[in-house]
């Protein structure tokens, strides 16, 4: 056990009364930071062809497209890329569809089924029913499906027509995630959120009464505008749209986004703090579980057992993402890789025959370890006996003096042989499996002997 390992209250909270509220100064972050190691343009190169003629690792894998075009740019998004043009779809799309011939020739994409498609962006909304139906094809045609793959097809409400749900599920689209984030009109506007709450109800229930596919809202609590009544109103009108799943997340400003740059100039009011944030995750978790649905993750709920919500928990535990499209992200064998975000270079890389990476990292130390302890915080607990056995690392004895301090700040409780996250832990999961990392980077651990 490491006996002077400095505890920082970044790992480990502050001991207070309230930690719900108080156990951080805040959430800075969606996702966890392992901050990689990036590899040189020649090394990217030798790396990624060395990767793909491997047959590659056991484990569940993941294709991701990105449809880089939005037609409004969203006041709280940092990651809009290109505005919606015709012409420069249908040549995206071309470029799309023989990227995916390129790729998947290889022997690893070949190797093992992929068991989960997800189509983001941007918003793929944007795209034609013959686009849509196109690239369906091209995936089904080239790419290893599993038999039960998850395809998400990820739309915003304005646009997403009859004729292009049709062209989804006959593409083998079985998921339709929907970027609602409220269903107040007002707020919506305010965030340059173009459809009024009765667009999105409905289009949902024509996409629920079709009863071909699960259908999965996200919403936003914390937003500038929002109140506890309006947030609760949110909840009860997802209840009562039919829809089988729904992910609830807190607001993280991007400094990026014209919402934090209003919010700095004084034109828009400052969004929720820790402890209001924290009433309406509280809220979030009485109102859904009291109509029982069942939380599959520390931020996802399911109605029923049509939602699986394999790509997003399949993300958060490290499993080997396939990425297509200018700006998608993937991890090949432990490298986190990005495609070309500019649409020249992509366009000229494909034209060329060559993936159009734009940068690569290598694989993060002791990755087998961080991705069981990801997959287990996006769960809400830590199943240790279950990580020494997996990965050949003592965890518990390891990072006892951590989980120590997460218990006695109410952060988490031993329970057998799982550390589960309490209210607060699951609140502050990002803080603490962040938190978790720099510990590890600070007292490595050894590999147990066989």
């Amino acid at each position: 056990m490491p006996m002077n390992t400095p505890l920082s209250p970044e790992m480990t909270g502050y001991s207070t009364p309230d930690p719900l509220r108080l156990a951080f100064s805040g959430k800075t972050s969606a996702h966890v930071n392992n901050r990689p190691k990036p590899l040189t343009p020649e090394q990217q190169v030798t790396t990624w062809q060395r990767l793909i003629a491997e047959p590659g690792e056991t484990g569940k894998r993941l294709a991701y497209f990105h449809i880089p075009f939005c037609r409004t740019h969203c006041s709280y998004c940092g990651f809009f890329q290109n505005a919606s043009k015709p012409g420069l779809i249908e040549q995206y799309v071309d470029a799309l569809i023989r990227e995916i011939e390129i790729t998947a020739t290889s022997p690893r994409i070949q190797a093992s089924p992929i068991h989960a498609v997800y189509f983001g962006g941007g918003t793929p909304t944007d795209l034609t029913p013959e686009q849509i139906t196109r690239l369906g094809d091209a995936i089904r045609q080239h790419l290893p499906l599993s038999n039960d793959c998850e395809m998400t097809f990820e739309s915003r409400f304005s646009g997403l027509t009859d004729e292009k749900t049709t062209a989804c599920m006959e593409a083998g689209f079985n998921r339709f995630s929907l970027g609602a984030q409220t269903f107040n009109t007002q707020i919506r506007r305010k965030m340059s959120r173009i459809d009024p709450r009765e667009v999105l109800l409905e289009r949902l229930d024509h996409l629920v009464s079709l009863d071909q596919a699960s259908v999965v809202i996200d919403l936003l609590f914390g937003l500038p505008y929002q109140t506890l009544d309006t947030w609760a109103e949110d909840l009860y009108t997802l209840i009562n749209s039919g829809v089988h799943g729904a992910d609830l997340y807190q607001l993280v400003l991007h400094g990026s986004s014209r919402m934090a740059k209003s919010i700095e100039k004084g034109s828009m009011p400052e969004p929720a703090g820790n402890a209001m944030k924290a009433d309406m995750f509280l809220t979030g978790l009485d109102i859904l579980g009291r109509h029982h649905f069942n939380r599959v993750s520390v931020s996802h709920w399911a109605r029923d057992t049509r939602e699986r919500n394999i790509y997003n928990h399949c993300v958060k535990a490290g499993a080997e993402i396939v990425p297509f499209g200018s700006g998608a992200g993937g991890n090949i064998g432990g490298h986190g890789i990005m495609m070309h975000r500019s649409l020249e270079p992509y366009f000229g890389m494909i034209a060329a025959g060559r993936k159009p990476i734009m940068a690569m990292n290598a694989p993060k130390p002791m990755r087998q370890l961080h991705n069981v302890i990801g997959g287990g915080f996006d769960l809400g607990w830590l199943d240790l006996n279950h990580i020494q056995r997996t990965t050949g690392y003592d965890v518990a004895t390891h990072c006892a003096p951590l989980f120590d301090a997460w218990v006695n700040n109410g952060l988490a409780e031993y329970k057998g042989d799982f550390l589960e996250l309490t209210l607060a832990g699951q609140f502050w999961n990002i803080n603490m499996n962040q938190g978790l990392i720099h510990y590890l980077e600070s007292s490595p651990l050894e590999e147990l002997a066989a």
